[in-house]
Parts: C-alpha cells; sequence; structure tokens
C-alpha cells in the first residue's frame, strides 16, 4: 500500500532521536495538516460539483501502491527568487535586492522556499548559508522541545545564543535577531511553512476549466485555483505537476518525509584561482536529495591564503552575492501519485480558492506581507501560501 506509519521529521532529522512522545507529536501534527488540508477540498468540490478528492493523507488512509517512478512525481524549481529576476533583456538580477540587510522583527525578501545569509569580512564574502527548513516546525519545536531548538541555534548559527534571544515568554520568536540580522536558522518569509505546501499540493488537484477547455498551463492554473503566487518559480510548477497526475486519474500525496529540499547544487563553472570550486558547497544538515542546510566557504587552507568566497568566479564572473549560489540550486519536492485511470473528476468551472483549513490563514499572510515586520510577532503566524507576499 502507497502509506507509511507514520509521519518523519524534515529531511529525516535526528531532532526526535530517543523521544517517541516528540516523533508522536509531531506525526499528529502533520496528519491534522493533511487531514485539514482534505477536508477543505473535499467541501470545495461537494459545492462546485468537481468530483471526490484526490489528495490523501498517507498514515492514515492507505491507497494502492504508486505505478510512476519516483523521478515522474519529482517537483523541482530554482531557488533564486523569481520576483528578483532580470528586470530586462541582458540584465543581470536583483541580487542586492534579494539580500538586503534585516533586522529583528524583519523577514527576508526570498520566498522560493530557500533562503540564505551572507557573511562578510572587509567587504569580502566568507561564507554564505542556505536553509530551506521551514518555520512552524520551529514553532513545533519551540513548544515541544525549546532546548533543541537552543542547541540547534548553538550548533548551526553560534554557540552564543541563549533561550532569551530565541522566545518572548513561552513563545518561539520566529525572527529573532540570531534568524534575521544575525544569521538564518531556517525560513523566514511569511509564504515559507509546511503547511503552505500540504495545502498548495491539496488544492491543486482540483481540475479546472474556463470557457469550457481544460487549464493545464502553470500560471493559469495558479492564478485560478488561487493555490499560490504565480510570481514565484515555485507556486506554479508544483501546481501544474500535481494537477497533471490528477488529469491522468491518479491519486497524489506528499512523500515521506515531507518538506521542500535542496535537491541538488551545481557547481560547474565555479573557480578560484583557475581551480574548480563547486566542491566547495557542503551540505551540514540532511543530504541531497532532501538537503536542510548547507555551506559555501573556502576550505581553512585557502582562506589562509586570504581568499575568500569573493574571489571564486562564475563562468568569469566574480561572485559579489550570495543570490549568485543560490541560482545553483534545484529546490524540489517529493510527491507520491498511485493508480492511472482509477478516479476522473469534473473540472471545476469557476476559478477560486479553497478556503484554507483555519479561516485566519489568508488574512494573516496577508497581513504579514503587507507588514513584515509585525509578521510574527505572537510567534504563532502559520499563513497559507496563497497571495502572501505577492
Amino acid at each position: 500500500m502507497a502509506h507509511f506509519s507514520i509521519f518523519n521529521p524534515p529531511g529525516n532529522n535526528p531532532d526526535f532521536a530517543g523521544d517517541a512522545g516528540l516523533a508522536g507529536a509531531w506525526n499528529s501534527n502533520m496528519s491534522k495538516l493533511f487531514d485539514g488540508t482534505i477536508g477543505s477540498v473535499t467541501s470545495y468540490l461537494n459545492q462546485h460539483g468537481g468530483g471526490a478528492c484526490q489528495f490523501y493523507n498517507p498514515v492514515s488512509q492507505g491507497r494502492p501502491d504508486p505505478d510512476l517512478p519516483v523521478a515522474a512525481t519529482d517537483i523541482p524549481w530554482n531557488g533564486f527568487p523569481k520576483r528578483h529576476g532580470s528586470p530586462g533583456p541582458g540584465q543581470p538580477p536583483q541580487y542586492a535586492a534579494a539580500e538586503a540587510p534585516i533586522t529583528a522583527g524583519q523577514n527576508r525578501d526570498q520566498d522560493e522556499y530557500l533562503e540564505w545569509f551572507v557573511t562578510r569580512k572587509n567587504g569580502k564574502i566568507v561564507s554564505v548559508h542556505f536553509t530551506c527548513e521551514a518555520y512552524d516546525y520551529f514553532q513545533f519545536l519551540g513548544k515541544a522541545a525549546p532546548q533543541k531548538v537552543l542547541a540547534l541555534y548553538q550548533s548551526f548559527i553560534s554557540p552564543q545564543v541563549q533561550m532569551a534571544d530565541l522566545f518572548q515568554g513561552s513563545e518561539y520568536y520566529v525572527l529573532n535577531k540570531w534568524n534575521t540580522e544575525l544569521g538564518a536558522m531556517h525560513l523566514t518569509h511569511p509564504a515559507n511553512n509546511l503547511f503552505a505546501e500540504v495545502f498548495l499540493a491539496g488544492s491543486a488537484t482540483v481540475r479546472r476549466s474556463q470557457h469550457g477547455s481544460e487549464i493545464t498551463q502553470a500560471i493559469p492554473l495558479c492564478r485560478c485555483g488561487d493555490f499560490g503566487a504565480y510570481t514565484r518559480n515555485s507556486d506554479p510548477a508544483i501546481g501544474a505537476a500535481v494537477n497533471g497526475l490528477c488529469r491522468d486519474g491518479r491519486h497524489v500525496t506528499l512523500a515521506d518525509p515531507v518538506g521542500l529540499y535542496m535537491g541538488n547544487f551545481n557547481g560547474a563553472g565555479l573557480t578560484v584561482n583557475g581551480q574548480p570550486a563547486g566542491g566547495f558547497f557542503k551540505v551540514v544538515r540532511g543530504a541531497f536529495p532532501t538537503a536542510l542546510r548547507a555551506v559555501y566557504e573556502l576550505p581553512p587552507e585557502l582562506a589562509a591564503q586570504g581568499l575568500t568566497v569573493s574571489d571564486v568566479r562564475i563562468g568569469g564572473a566574480a561572485v559579489q552575492f550570495g543570490g549568485q549560489l543560490a541560482e545553483r540550486i534545484t529546490m524540489h519536492i517529493a510527491g507520491i501519485a498511485s493508480v492511472a485511470t482509477d478516479i476522473h473528476n469534473t473540472p471545476v468551472s469557476v476559478c477560486g480558492a479553497v478556503p484554507d483549513p483555519e479561516v485566519s490563514q489568508r488574512a494573516v499572510a496577508q497581513a504579514a506581507a503587507a507588514s513584515p515586520t509585525g509578521a510574527f510577532a505572537s510567534g504563532r503566524a502559520l499563513p497559507s501560501r496563497g497571495s502572501a507576499g505577492t
């Protein structure tokens, strides 16, 4: 059967090791996300005559074995924000805008489920740290195991991090100084969360039509279903792939461990002093294709020569921004699709978003996008993908 017994932590990280209670709590948390999404999609389909929900909970709902290879249900996109892409022919991407400095209380303007932090010394780039860990996972840990949160920060950001830096009372503070102006432990953009991933995938299973013809193209699907922001690389790609599997009559879900990951780094053409430099990209939490955290920096022997990341060249151009490396990262999610020709829904002939399982989610996301400083003031924000940050 195409199901598993428990939702494991993102990237199969070791945070739950030896703690059955914590593992069980995470499983329950994820299962509720799936069930809430299924309930919302089912209600929407019933209202509009669209058939039965093709998205399912792989832990609680058994489905026949997948009949497609893993590669056929892998959904990739580029990690650099499309919103900061080249503004015109022959012009470079807006690298500086994509990684403009922020302070505590602000989120990075990086919305493709990949964010990065650049460390500079005397104007030179010393290292670039990349993360794709969702902030709602850390909100979960903050409630269930705050000491683990502190340990992660001290391990990956700085041994100087204190518990008081990370929490406001008993609430974990997503936009704390060590995750904004001083580092990047996890994602900060309001749209970059696991709820968004699950809800987007479920919402994209709804088949849609306009003027008597079924919509199959990525951006029109995204705009009609409002299951994401069509201005991103990620949302249209995810939505179109999921919807295509459903048009084939398949049941669809997300593979374990559920997450959005760095799947690959393309180091071709990176050199320093004429020597290959692509291998300096190191995954430090998780592993390809489910990498959660990575760092690009020169090895000690080169750093001892006074060389920095700023001395690295990509196709002859010097690295001046972390975004030049982010462009080399392929992000992806892994799906599961089973049983072709098993279910044939009627395309819904109206455009409109599937209501969020929690009514307040879209309002929270819109407020966060309008005022990033207050996006996570309570530590409880869990916005839907929807129109957040557009």
